[in-house]
C-alpha cells in the first residue's frame, strides 16, 4: 500500500491521518479480533482513533466500555505518532448528564480502560441532546434545545475545561448526530473539535450546510463520521428499487436509483465511492471509518490512498439528493 494524507488538525498545529478509525464496533467479532484490527490500523498509518463509554457491539444502553478497554490494549507501548479522542456520556440516569462528580469519575474510568493518564481529545457525546444542558429536561432527551441557554457555562463544559487544565486532555469538543442541533451548540460554546455523525455521505449534505460554516468560523476541528450510514448496507440492493423498504420515500427511491447507477457506471464499491467523495472536501480533517478485522480496515485505507473522486464523478454524486438536510 502506499501513504496515507496527512491533513491538519484544525489549528492546533497537529496532523492527523486523513482516515480516522471509530472504535464503534471494534468488538463485532471479537475483543482480539479488535486488537488486530487497531494494530493493522496503526502499520497502514492511520494515526486518529475515536472512541466513547458507550461503544461496544452488543453493549447494554449505557455501554460496556469494551471499546476504549481494545483501544487500551492495542496503542499500549506502541511508538507511532497518533492521536486518542474518547467522550463522556450516556449516563443511566438524567441527574448526571449534569453532574460535575459523575463526569470526572466516567472521565476516570475512561483513562483507566485506556491505560493511559491523557487522552488527546475529550467530548461531549451527543451535545444535541437536552439532558446535558438544563436541569429541567423534557421528557425526550432529543428534545429542541434552547438557544438562550448557556452552554458554556454547563457542568458539562466546566469539566471538560478543568480536565484540559489539569492535563489530562489536551483538546476538548462536542459530537452530535443532529446536524442543525450540534451547530446551534457549536456557536455557544468555546471548543477545540467538532464531530457530526450521519449527516455527510453521498446522500446527505446536512453536516456541510449547517455546521461546516459554524466551525470555520470558530476555527474548530471539524470531523465527520457515520458515513454510510444512509446507505442502510455496504451492498447494492437493486431490489429495494423495485420494493422500497418501509423507511424508503420517494425522493431517497430516486437517490439511491441515482447512486447506484452512478456506482454500477464507475464500477467502484460504495465503501471506496464515499470515502473518495468525501476526501474532496479539504474543511474535514479526518474521516471516521468503522472496522472490527483487520482486511476491513485494510479496504477502507486502499481507498483513501487513492484520494478523491475524479472531479466528473465527484460532481455526478453532487447532483444526486434532493433533500440536502442531515436525515
Amino acid at each position: 500500500m502506499g501513504m496515507l494524507e496527512k491533513r491538519p488538525y484544525g489549528k492546533t498545529g497537529e496532523h492527523v491521518s486523513v482516515l480516522g478509525l471509530g472504535g464503534g464496533y471494534l468488538n463485532k467479532y471479537s475483543y482480539m479480533d479488535g486488537v488486530a484490527t487497531v494494530r493493522r490500523a496503526l502499520e497502514l498509518g492511520v494515526s486518529y482513533f475515536d472512541t466513547s463509554p458507550f461503544y461496544g457491539q452488543g453493549a447494554t444502553r449505557y455501554g460496556t466500555g469494551a471499546s476504549q478497554a481494545i483501544l487500551g490494549e492495542a496503542l499500549e507501548g506502541r511508538s507511532e505518532s497518533f492521536l486518542v479522542a474518547t467522550k463522556v456520556g450516556h449516563f443511566a440516569a438524567a441527574s448526571r448528564f449534569r453532574s460535575a462528580d459523575a463526569i470526572r469519575t466516567q472521565i476516570d474510568e475512561n483513562l483507566r480502560l485506556l491505560r493511559r493518564d491523557s487522552v488527546d481529545v475529550l467530548q461531549i457525546h451527543e451535545s444535541d441532546w437536552q439532558w446535558w444542558w438544563t436541569d429541567t429536561p423534557q421528557e425526550e432527551m432529543g428534545a429542541p434545545l434552547d438557544p438562550s441557554f448557556d452552554y458554556d457555562g454547563s457542568p458539562v463544559m466546566d469539566v471538560l475545561r478543568e480536565a484540559r487544565a489539569e492535563g489530562r486532555c489536551r483538546y476538548i469538543g462536542i459530537t452530535a448526530n443532529d446536524s442543525d442541533k450540534l451547530a446551534r451548540v457549536l456557536g455557544k460554546v468555546d471548543v477545540d473539535t467538532c464531530l457530526s455523525a450521519y449527516g455527510y455521505d453521498t446522500l446527505r449534505r446536512g453536516t456541510r450546510r449547517d455546521i461546516m460554516p459554524v466551525a470555520r468560523k470558530a476555527g474548530v476541528v471539524m470531523i465527520v463520521g457515520g458515513v454510510l450510514s444512509s446507505l442502510h448496507d455496504t451492498a447494492v440492493h437493486p431490489e429495494w428499487l423495485t420494493s422500497p423498504p418501509p423507511w424508503m420515500t420517494p425522493d431517497l427511491r430516486a437517490d439511491f436509483e441515482g447512486l447506484y447507477r452512478v456506482q454500477s457506471e464507475c464500477g467502484l464499491s460504495l465503501i471506496e465511492l464515499t470515502l473518495r467523495y468525501l476526501l474532496a472536501d479539504r474543511e474535514v480533517s479526518t474521516v471516521l471509518v468503522g472496522a472490527a478485522r483487520p482486511a476491513e480496515i485494510e479496504e477502507w485505507v486502499e481507498a483513501a490512498e487513492k484520494g478523491p473522486l475524479p472531479s466528473e464523478l465527484h460532481d455526478a454524486i453532487e447532483r444526486l439528493v434532493h433533500d440536502q438536510g442531515s436525515s
